[in-house]
């Protein structure tokens, strides 16, 4: 075979060596040990220099692939060469030219450059021709690519892996801050169940109209508490994309008198003026989200009064041109004599728990989440909520959003309830309710409707109590100690299946107001499904659905 001839077949089988194989090692490993062999080298070195930093090293770096393998460092196994490595690479690696040889205890070593990123070193006695030098040069370029191919699969991955391990923190976090809204809302849930059953009970009974009044506005006001405490979870539904708006018939004034009652007496207990004036030529009967506009309506003027010590506090509704047929464009202005706010701090109050000053919070205190959803919901309905103040002169949000006429609607002006009708079928209740106030109010509730009802204070009692004696509901709290609701829930019905015992219609009777923990109570084996805090009819409605009256007529 011709030198020629051999040069070529050496470059070609050379460039077969340099396989497909994206990991490093592999690639390298089933590259220089048939290399060395094909040019009848000793061993070889390979270097990525790329990156490589050596700010007044004393060592030189380690190989990224060497063969045979170097039983310890550098220094150890090949003192001379690290030598000379350490040399290169303080002068960035630069080589005099490709194929640069030294002298190394009777041995060649030649340095031939991988492009501007590597480094091999090989070793042979005697050396290298100068032809087979040259003619490496372009299977060494195809040997950088391979190897900048793989370090760039390597960074991929590792980038997968991080933006992997970054969205399993993610929803981590999110299942963790899930689970505080949750156990926030199930603790103020609680005692909210209380203080709105109460008020529902002392209403059924004989009272004065002044009396029926204030009562009226505690209820009124604990709706509004209520609202507050579904903001938290609105904050999360907004940042999951899930929040909807639910659009039906409404009467705007009658809205807006039942929302700004409770209002105008926290304003008269501040010695402030309260006034809202809707002009005569905007509908009153509109299609919108009721439960949101009132909120937006008691986030806003309700800050307008907290941030007034004195004078008044306004809203004006009116309408503005421009809506197609069939439509208004209503505007909604809240003013207030308050403390104002800067220029350079009005973008920051609508970002989430922000306020203009830190020392607001301490002052007037709050979340800082009320602006922040009044402003997407306003975004949610078409509108865009803004705000003209200054400093110590008071502070004006308004906003305007698009409603749909409606031709009629029914009046559903609120009537404060008389008497507690009593049931047309007498049922045998058991009630398990860990909180002493609730289980109270749910007792004199029911037997105030004619019901019989029976107590557990936890899952393992109200098991035992179904035990021994059947009744024909369990009204079943979810969080209680011993045992939950849901673990008594499986219980029953395991037995029920076992025993072929008829089927005991279960409620779950509970302050968890989550989606998810609707589906978990039905999936135990529950019929239904009631969250606190909840009015008596409520109550009385879902005893009907699981026993209805015709099953007695049926028996």
């Amino acid at each position: 075979m011709s030198p020629t001839l051999e040069l070529v077949s050496i470059q070609y089988a050379l460039a077969l060596l340099i396989g497909q194989d994206l990991d490093l090692r592999t690639m390298l490993r089933k590259f220089l040990p048939p290399a060395l062999k094909l040019l009848n080298c000793r061993s070889g070195y390979i270097w990525l220099h790329k990156g490589i930093t050596l700010d007044n090293a004393t060592q030189a770096p380690l190989p990224c692939y060497s063969y045979p393998t170097l039983r310890g460092a550098l220094e150890t196994d090949q003192p001379l060469l690290a030598t000379h490595i350490l040399r290169l690479a303080n002068q960035g690696w630069s080589i005099k030219k490709p194929g640069e040889t030294i002298l190394i205890e009777d041995m060649h070593y030649h340095f031939m450059p991988l492009g501007d990123n590597g480094l091999l070193v090989v070793v042979r006695e005697p050396p290298l021709p100068e032809a087979h030098i040259l003619a490496l040069g372009l299977v060494l370029r195809r040997l950088e690519t391979a190897c900048l191919a793989c370090l760039q699969h390597a960074y991929l991955e590792d980038a997968r892996k991080e933006a992997l391990q970054a969205k399993e923190m993610a929803e981590q976090a999110s299942k963790a801050k899930s689970e505080f809204l949750a156990m926030i809302s199930h603790e103020i849930r609680t005692p909210m169940n209380g203080i709105i059953g109460l008020t529902d009970l002392m209403l059924y009974s004989e009272v004065s109209e002044s009396q029926r009044e204030h009562l009226g506005m505690i209820k009124s006001s604990s709706s509004a508490l209520l609202d507050i405490i579904n903001e938290i979870l609105d904050f999360s539904r907004m940042e999951a994309g899930t929040l909807t708006l639910n659009t039906a018939p409404f009467q705007l004034r009658a809205l807006l008198q039942d929302t700004f009652a409770p209002l105008a007496l926290r304003a008269r207990a501040k010695h402030l003026q309260f006034q809202w004036d809707i002009l005569a030529d905007v509908p009153d009967v509109l299609a919108g989200d009721i439960g949101r506009l009132r909120q937006v309506m008691i986030n806003l003027v309700g800050n307008a009064i907290k941030f007034t010590e004195q004078g008044d506090v306004s809203v004006t509704i009116s309408l503005q041109s421009g809506a197609p047929t069939g439509q208004v464009f209503v505007m909604f202005a809240v003013r207030d004599t308050g403390i104002g706010i800067p220029r350079d701090k009005q973008a920051s109050i609508f970002q989430p728990f922000q306020q203009a000053d830190s020392s607001i919070t301490r002052r007037y205190g709050g979340t800082g989440l009320g602006l922040t959803i009044s402003s997407q919901l306003i975004t949610m309905m078409g509108g865009t909520l803004r705000v003209d103040s200054d400093v110590g002169d008071g502070s004006i949000f308004y906003f305007s959003v698009p409603f749909a006429i409606v031709a009629h609607v029914k009046p559903t002006a609120p009537v404060a309830p008389q008497a507690l009708l009593r049931a047309e079928r007498v049922l045998s209740i058991l009630l398990a309710e860990d909180n002493a106030v609730n289980r109270m109010l749910a007792v004199r509730l029911l037997n105030k409707a004619g019901h019989h009802v029976k107590v557990a204070e936890n899952g393992r009692d109200a098991v035992q109590a179904w035990e021994n004696n059947h009744p024909d509901v369990i009204l079943m709290d979810v969080q209680m100690p011993i045992m939950d609701g849901l673990e008594a829930t499986t219980l029953i019905r395991a037995q029920e299946h076992a025993q072929q015992l008829p089927h005991t219609p279960i409620v779950a009777l509970t302050a968890n107001a989550m989606s998810s923990d609707r589906e978990q109570c039905l999936n135990s084996g529950m019929d239904d499904f009631l969250s606190k805090p909840f009015n008596v009819q409520d109550l009385l409605d879902v005893l009907m659905r699981v026993c209805p009256v015709k099953e007695i007529n049926d028996e």
